[in-house]
């Protein structure tokens, strides 16, 4: 992982052209960001990774997405008792919309037992909590994040992904009402 830059001046580029096993070594190293500090929406930036598969990989996401396609997540500054954020989706008709929602904990990480920021798609009713998605957050410097996400509550193959700041405010989920599992408060 050698830069000239310093790890604080670091911009999405860096990781971009990191390999996923630098970028594994690089989130074992990094530390989860501090209670309170994720307030807003973030810009999301997808690793495409180096080569023809990891590419594909990233096109096969977009197309499942089924003409939707990632912009972002957003958080509200609160972490466990029932925090939530969701992520940020635009359409063939370039409508923002506000949903696909995850429970929001700091935990220990299922990939190395270190803490992370814990995003958990099984607290809601939604395809990514359908199939356990987890995604982890570990922060690179105050604007930048490098996540990973996985299935089976973390355990699956893993992917990656950018959070980029400064955020813009936090709106909150299109429909509080949505994606609700079966006997959850709103």
């Amino acid at each position: 992982m050698p830069s000239i830059d310093p790890i604080e001046n670091w911009q999405v580029s860096h990781l971009a052209a990191m390999t996923p096993e630098a970028l594994l070594e690089l989130f074992g190293e990094l530390q989860p960001p501090e209670p309170g500090e994720l307030v807003g929406e973030y810009a999301g930036v997808d690793y495409l990774g180096r080569t023809e598969a990891s590419f594909a990989a990233a096109l096969g996401r977009v197309l499942g997405g089924g003409g939707w396609f990632w912009l972002g997540k957003a958080f509200p500054g609160t972490e466990g008792d029932g925090a939530s954020g969701y992520n940020r989706v635009v359409n063939d008709d370039r409508e923002v919309a506000r949903r696909d929602r995850y429970g929001i904990a700091f935990g220990d990480s299922p990939f190395d037992g270190k803490p992370s920021l814990l995003l958990k798609y099984s607290d809601f009713d939604n395809a990514a909590g359908s199939i356990g998605f987890l995604d982890e957050v570990r922060k690179v410097n105050d604007r930048l994040f490098l996540c990973t996400g996985r299935a089976d509550e973390g355990k699956g193959e893993v992917g990656f992904f950018f959070l980029v700041g400064p955020a813009t405010p936090f709106v909150g989920v299109d429909d509080p009402n949505s994606e609700l599992l079966v006997g959850s408060p709103a």
